[in-house]
């Protein structure tokens, strides 16, 4: 969803000349800096998306200069102003940038903290805590400079800071106005890329057909369902006209008949500044809808209830006060209480209650009589809450997880309707939690399947099984064993070649009694890309010779890996509501195939015939034999380590490669995530203009399984993401005297024609990998990032905090500070050296990464 921008500025240090006024010899940098009202995570806004495209295809207008023009670097105009013919007089009659005061005595303290009571009343106060780390402190401490802290308000109201912020966003719109007749011409070229009135796949759950929709000129989805026959399996077919407005701008033609709006967002949004949906649960008997909002940005959620038939829609207190939390609701089984999290000071989901909202009755209970029961606190600080139900809606699971450690409760939904134990007494725990070990837990048949990494003794994650039931501890879970061969073998072993992610577990009715016990169809990667098996189970004693470990009972009779047409590509379940189908909906597309979802039958699913396609994205103007995709390995400067690339471009690009085509380099590289070769349709108004469009697939992420990451791309490790980046962008300009798979994108570009882009972990990555080598890149987008390392993490006091110490490494300890200090972003900006042009965004009320550490890196830089 596009964010209308609260606060936008661009900023130069007048120390420096920047790129956007003339160029220079030392320092060449454009700093346009987006503080959005919202989190500006997720997307970013038309503003920001539209300008930073504006300064990619501007690229291309540099070589129209002649040498009469340009005597020389230092004296070239930039590729912004340079193609207007004013540029000398905008140069003349720029706008002075408002300058923010530089308090050059302020610090943060790392280490190990003095006495309180010896401090004078001059000091600055002491909020580093330490008390949580594990390893030994810094001593003496060691002072990190601060200059810019004071812009910290964790209210948001000082007018102080305010007002800078506002006078930002002015010389902001003074320094890009010459930019806005380009920046309509993109936006307009956006939205027709986009089908903005479309519609989700209808997803079957008991009695009906649930499905969002979207209206063209609105900014939030409409939550719809449609009854639905009994032993339907696919929807019924979509109303002609149902694309067609009704007279209310708000409504449109229904998508299938008798459809039921139960949750209308674009009419809650047009009262509110901002709205972001966080949980939308219905009811078990459809009458009520649970539902949570953010109406700040901050990603503090209020709980509502509606009655669907009549509209009235209730908010939940807590006390006088609206009931906040981090937006995860769960129904019971009776559809009478609901549960939910609540977060602390540091924005930590620590708290899990049960809320009773209905009485025997089914009628409401006042807010004034509702109590809450607590089911469980966590007092660790690096632990935080997470809450779901299991897919056949038997289990509530609570998951306490670290960085490195996670600890799993149920509590059986069926089996609290008749208990005379309180809800908190019914809390049981899967296996209390022990250091490095990491487990989630799936409903099947009587039995939890584990999916585990050993205690960290095997690189991924292996398939485990244990009844509920009979849990107790990590010794308790057996190998699941893979039966269909001659010779048993585990499926899931952890080792490096097959990563597992999860498992969906279907049990459609069995009319013939020859069904298997159950399906499960597993998502993981293989051989760098996304897959899906199907698994068919069974249970029995699995007696064999050649086993040298004991398997459970639980186990596979047959496997298929879903195979796809093209070699690379994105694939993952889809919107898949009723474990009782006999279809499982997958989600697919690739970096030139538009998103589709396809309904693949648990019975024979590598038969393509038997596949039913049941929605393509349609792209208005997209021809996609015009456009080609490559998917190759750049080496490492280590020498040994495949980086994993892939490129999309459109195919007259690259037919006449003389070294000048402009290339966009994309990167993530942390917490294990991986970055997929996916189709985006805001991709197309650059590469229909040349541009070539590439994902570094980096260590830190998890594009080759958890050594990827845990291994190799945090911690210590952490600067192997940074040099990867850069790498990678060495081979494209063909600097790298290092090997790739078939020199493919080898010198296709060169640093004049070269920006690169990531978005919070991302922006570190761009910040440190334009400090490792500026000379490298055009120009740079930094979407909220994460760049002042070092006072952020010193400080547990801010927002998750101690929960990233177990990502990066505690800057208070020996063990951390000066690896880390070696690459923030913060710390390391080479004074004279020429930078390439940054657009940096962030969030004003992003609980993530705070506003005050996007505006510092923009004055510092």
């Amino acid at each position: 969803m596009a964010s209308k921008p609260a606060i936008i500025f661009y900023r130069a240090k007048s120390k420096f000349t920047p790129l956007a006024l003339v160029g220079s010899h030392r320092i060449k940098r454009l700093s346009v800096v987006t503080i959005s009202s919202t989190m500006g995570l997720i997307s970013l806004s038309h503003t920001t998306v539209v300008i930073f495209s504006t300064l990619l295809l501007t690229l291309r207008r540099v070589e129209c200069f002649t040498a009469s023009r340009i005597s020389s670097l230092q004296h070239r105009n930039n590729f912004l102003l340079a193609s207007s013919p004013s540029a000398v007089d905008e140069e003349k009659s720029r706008p002075t940038p408002p300058v923010p005061f530089r308090d050059e005595n302020a610090f943060v303290l790392a280490g190990e903290l003095p006495d309180e009571a010896h401090q004078d009343d001059a000091s600055p106060p002491l909020i580093r805590q330490s008390k949580l780390s594990k390893n030994p402190l810094l001593s003496p401490p060691r002072r990190l400079p601060n200059p810019y802290g004071w812009m910290r308000d964790d209210s948001r109201t000082n007018t102080t800071v305010l007002n800078h912020l506002r006078e930002e966003n002015e010389y902001t719109r003074q320094m890009t106005q010459h930019l806005d007749g380009l920046t309509e011409e993109l936006y307009e070229e956006f939205l027709s890329a986009i089908e903005e009135t479309d519609y989700t796949t209808p997803a079957a759950y008991a009695g009906y057909w649930y499905y969002s929709r979207f209206v063209e000129g609105l900014s939030y989805p409409i939550y719809c369902r449609a009854p639905r026959k009994e032993g339907e399996l696919y929807h019924p077919p979509i109303n002609e006209g149902w694309n067609e407005k009704c007279d209310n701008p708000f409504d449109m033609q229904p998508l299938l008949p008798d459809e039921e709006v139960y949750l209308h967002l674009p009419e809650m949004a047009s009262t509110k500044t901002y709205l972001a949906s966080g949980a939308i649960r219905v009811s078990p008997d459809d009458k009520h809808v649970a539902y949570s909002l953010d109406e700040v940005g901050g990603e503090t959620c209020q709980l509502y209830i509606k009655h669907i038939e009549s509209g009235k829609e209730r908010v939940l207190y807590d006390g006088d006060e609206l009931l906040e939390g981090d937006g995860s609701i769960v129904w019971d089984n009776e559809g009478k209480a609901i549960f939910f999290c609540t977060l602390d000071a540091t924005h930590r989901p620590y708290r899990l209650y049960r809320r009773q909202v209905f009485d025997n009755e089914g009628n409401y209970i006042d807010h004034k009589m509702q109590r809450d029961e607590l089911i469980f606190e966590e007092e660790d600080g690096s632990f935080s809450l997470r809450i779901m139900k299991t897919f056949d809606r038997r289990h509530l699971v609570l998951t306490c997880s670290a960085k490195e450690s996670t600890e799993l409760h149920y509590i059986d939904l069926e089996r609290s309707k008749d208990s005379e134990e309180s809800v908190a007494e019914q809390l049981v725990c899967i296996s209390k939690r022990l250091d490095k070990l990491c487990y989630r837990a799936t409903s099947c048949a009587g039995y939890w399947l584990i999916q585990t990494n050993n205690m960290g003794n095997t690189p991924n994650l292996s398939l485990k099984a244990c009844r509920v039931g009979e849990e107790e501890d990590p010794s308790s879970w057996l190998d699941v064993v893979n039966t269909e061969n001659e010779t048993p073998e585990v499926m899931f072993t952890g080792g490096d070649g097959r990563s597992l992610d999860g498992v969906t577990i279907f049990s459609p009715p069995d009319e013939n009694n020859d069904a298997p016990l159950a399906y499960g169809v597993v998502s993981g990667r293989e051989e760098g890309i996304p897959r899906i098996w199907i698994l068919e189970f069974a249970e029995g004693e699995i007696n064999d010779a050649t086993m040298s470990l004991k398997a459970s009972p639980l186990h596979v009779t047959k496997s298929c890996r879903l195979e796809f047409d093209e070699s690379a590509y994105d694939c993952g379940i889809g919107g898949n509501r009723d474990n009782t189908l006999p279809h499982v909906v997958v989600s697919y597309d690739s970096l030139v195939t538009p998103p589709s979802h396809i309904a693949i039958p648990l019975t024979n699913p590598e038969d393509f015939e038997a596949r039913r396609v049941l929605k393509e994205k349609q792209v208005e103007g997209y021809d996609k034999e015009l456009f080609g995709c490559e998917r190759f390995t750049v080496k490492s400067r280590d020498g040994e380590t495949e980086i994993p690339v892939s490129m999309v471009f459109q195919r007259d690009s690259l037919t006449k490669n003389n070294g000048n085509i402009p290339v966009h380099l994309y990167g993530y590289g942390s917490y294990g995530a991986s970055i997929e070769a996916s189709f985006r349709s805001t991709r197309l108004p650059l590469l229909k203009r040349g541009v070539v469009y590439v994902l570094a697939h980096v260590r830190g992420g998890g594009e080759n399984g958890r050594p990827w990451y845990e291994e190799q791309g945090k911690y210590l490790g952490k600067k192997n993401t940074f040099n990867d980046f850069v790498d990678i962008a060495r081979w494209l300009t063909d600097e790298s005297e290092l090997g790739a798979s078939d020199d493919i994108g080898r010198g296709i570009t060169n640093p004049s024609k070269l920006s690169c882009e990531g978005r919070s972990a991302g922006g570190l990555l761009i910040g440190a990998s334009i400090n490792q080598a500026p000379d490298l890149f055009r120009a740079a987008l930094l979407g909220v990032p994460f760049v002042d390392l070092m006072c952020t993490m010193v400080d547990s006091t801010i927002p998750l905090t101690c929960i990233e110490w177990q990502e990066w490494g505690n800057p208070n300890e020996e063990e951390y500070h000066d690896y880390m200090m070696s690459y923030c972003p913060m710390q390391n900006v080479q004074e004279g050296k020429t930078y390439p042009s940054c657009l940096i965004t962030g969030g004003l009320h992003d609980p993530r990464v705070a506003y005050w550490e996007v505006r510092a890196i923009q004055s510092v830089a």
